[in-house]
């Protein structure tokens, strides 16, 4: 990581945190000459600190406004520490929390395709689009976040799966498991099931199944059902973004067209 973005840990006063998961603790916190910032460290989880960076440096090689914006990294000491901007918990729980109209959802929809779109022409996939990993900024403006899993294509159509990779199988395109490779095709699926969150107002994708039982559906060339009461066109757009071959699904730059 490139020394111009090292913050000194003293500057570092951490209020609250709020996430953890098997990638870290994600906590609200001050940075002197900065203000409000998020921090996500890998305390108590079993990557290495080089792996945990591997975050930052994608971060900061992006640059729109529906990608959070990466700060700066303390990497003096152990643990090692990612600043991003503020933001105001996740859009899982937003939508579990609050009456979402169809208004909101189309925007909610063009806000992450506008993110993810931005991120496919910089030759790069997420690996991990859900709700959760989905943050709320000022102004209702929505960030792509945790790229922990997202890598750089390098010109290939697609990425390799390596050995002991987690994946959030309930969100993964069929050829993550059947084919062991992932694809810009296979964000594109991630947001199929995306859509279906939004239009269920957060439930969990496959509720009452087992991971396997998802896998096996999927893998049997079907997908999730699509809800009755989605928006409008919402079930449309659903049904092509989950189809079984990543070459039937249209790109994200096409999906409003």
């Amino acid at each position: 990581m490139n020394k111009e973005w090292e913050i000194k840990k003293s500057k570092i006063t951490f209020f609250k945190c709020i996430h953890v998961g098997k990638f870290g603790e994600t906590w609200k916190s001050d940075c002197k000459g900065k203000g409000p910032v998020t921090i996500k460290t890998n305390i108590a989880t079993n990557i290495t600190q080089e792996t945990f960076l591997d975050e930052a440096n994608i971060l900061g090689k992006l640059h729109h406004k529906n990608i959070i914006s990466l700060y700066g990294v303390c990497t003096e000491s152990y643990p090692f520490y990612i600043v991003t901007e503020p933001m105001n918990g996740n859009l899982k729980g937003y939508l579990t929390t609050n009456n979402t109209t169809p208004a909101e959802l189309v925007d909610i929809t063009i806000q992450v395709t506008d993110g993810m779109k931005y991120l496919g022409e910089q030759d790069y996939i997420h690996c991990d689009l859900r709700a959760i990993n989905i943050l709320l900024g000022d102004h209702n403006t929505l960030k792509i976040a945790n790229f922990h899993l997202a890598q750089h294509l390098n010109s290939n159509k697609y990425w390799t799966i390596e050995k002991g990779t987690k994946l959030a199988i309930r969100w993964t395109a069929p050829e993550g498991y059947a084919l062991n490779r992932l694809s810009i095709k296979s964000d594109v699926w991630s947001f199929g099931i995306l859509l279906w969150e939004l239009a269920t107002k957060g439930d969990l994708p496959y509720r009452g199944m087992t991971n396997k039982e998802a896998v096996e559906l999927v893998s049997e060339g079907d997908h999730i059902f699509i809800p009755q009461d989605c928006p409008e066109r919402f079930d449309q757009l659903m049904i092509n973004c989950l189809k079984y071959y990543d070459d039937k699904r249209p790109n994200f730059k096409d999906i409003f067209d």
